[in-house]
């Protein structure tokens, strides 16, 4: 009996031998991914920030509400460490130069660490003796601050000081008052100046974390500030201000 000839347009049984391989890999990787996923956990904060980084690719990137942040507003892990250095000391330089300009530079202190950016501003810079509304001189100083403030994106805690002088008024009834409504003051004008708000914490220590002698008035002007800590997490260990 003569055998079948097989028909040369019929399609081999089976799936292509390729496949079995094919399958196993995306067997493995399904694996490996609910692996990853089982020891992880995903925060929103820093998904949202990793996806808008996606949009900063071409220099600009949008928040939620619609605003449009040029490269030297983004943050840290969006431009990498070593732009982020070139920028705060862009901006410090024009930070400097102004204050020289006004005979002000000892009136302002910046340093960096590897755990936080520090800013000591003497109170006289901001406020009037015994008041807490911003002076507008000082405006164009914090459009400087606060644009450091938005290159890093991390927290930021500002704290009001004062001597050890009583104060007892309507408005402010002890230091403590006119030390948290100073830092208040302040914080306001950074949000002005595009800080977001979610960022801030503000405390008002009054004439109790003195850092000079209030036996005599050079101490008592040094204790006359308000501090701003942006909390960094990672970075260089180094002076960016001098007197430091």
């Amino acid at each position: 009996m003569a055998k079948k000839k097989k028909c040369p347009e019929c399609p081999p049984v089976g799936a292509p031998a390729y496949m079995n391989t094919y399958g196993d890999m995306m067997t493995l990787l399904v694996t490996f991914f609910v692996l990853l996923i089982s020891y992880s956990t995903i925060e929103q904060k820093k998904f949202t920030m990793a996806m808008t980084s996606l949009r900063g690719a071409l220099g600009m990137m949008t928040s939620s509400q619609g605003v449009s942040l040029p490269v030297s507003k983004m943050p840290m892990f969006q431009i990498g460490k070593g732009k982020i250095d070139q920028i705060i000391e862009s901006i410090v330089k024009q930070i400097r130069e102004q204050l020289q300009k006004t005979g002000m530079q000892d009136q302002i202190k910046m340093t960096q660490s590897k755990d936080q950016i520090h800013f000591n501003i003497s109170a006289p810079l901001l406020f009037e003796s015994a008041q807490a509304n911003v002076k507008p001189t000082a405006d164009s100083l914090l459009v400087l601050i606060s644009e450091i403030l938005n290159t890093v994106p991390f927290e930021i805690r500002v704290e009001g000081h004062t001597d050890n002088l009583p104060i007892k008024t309507v408005e402010f009834p002890s230091n403590w008052e006119l030390s948290f409504a100073r830092g208040i003051a302040l914080t306001r004008k950074l949000i002005d100046f595009g800080v977001s708000p979610e960022r801030f914490q503000v405390i008002g220590y009054g004439e109790y974390r003195p850092i000079a002698d209030n036996a005599n008035e050079k101490g008592r002007t040094l204790n006359r500030r308000v501090e701003i800590f942006v909390n960094l997490r990672e970075g260089i260990r180094r002076s960016l201000m001098p007197g430091e």
